[in-house]
């Protein structure tokens, strides 16, 4: 698990190849109910100058995200702030396609968390840019993560029953930072 810590000043990162299948394609515009005709209809998609239907942006940046947990290493994100992505030109389905992700820029919120802006570019294998997205995240710091971790010596609610019965109950509220 990366922390903040790890984020900030980390080299550049390239993932891929990788191609967002046909199959993949079909299942999720069922499952999403995306139906626009230039994702799920080759013949609507050349009527706008495309060679045939095309992946959908939120796809582009929903296999990228994943991608990079899966084969890089998960950070600890505790929330999304921005994301914003320009699309340059069409990434059809069953094309190879790579992404880079680079980290921007990084600033302290308090001593339990940081901010982490970053850019992700998705390319072909000659460098010709698909999309550009650059998002925001909220990411815990390690120290708040070693502070979250149980003691396994320590006596918890489960194990003492005196303290179960005086132990405060835990609630939880969602703070926007």
């Amino acid at each position: 698990m990366k922390y903040w810590e790890d984020l900030v000043g980390a080299p550049d990162h390239r993932f891929g190849p990788l191609a967002f299948g046909g199959d993949l394609l079909d299942r999720l515009l069922d499952l999403m109910g995306e139906k626009h005709p230039v994702h799920d209809d080759d013949a609507f998609a050349r009527a706008l100058d495309r060679t045939r239907r095309i992946v959908p942006g939120g796809f582009i940046h929903s296999i990228t995200s994943g991608w990079v947990v899966q084969h890089g290493s998960p950070a600890a994100v505790v929330g999304l702030r921005t994301l914003a992505w320009d699309f340059v030109r069409p990434l059809y389905p069953d094309t190879p396609f790579w992404f880079t992700t680079r980290t921007g820029r990084s600033v302290e919120i308090d001593d339990r968390l940081g901010l982490v802006e970053s850019t992700r570019r998705v390319h072909d294998d000659n460098d010709r840019t698909y999309a550009i997205g650059r998002m925001s995240v909220v990411v815990l710091r390690r120290a708040a993560a070693v502070a979250l971790t149980p003691d396994p010596a320590a006596p918890g609610p489960d194990t003492d029953p005196a303290r179960a019965a005086t132990a405060p109950a835990r609630t939880s509220e969602r703070t926007e930072r």
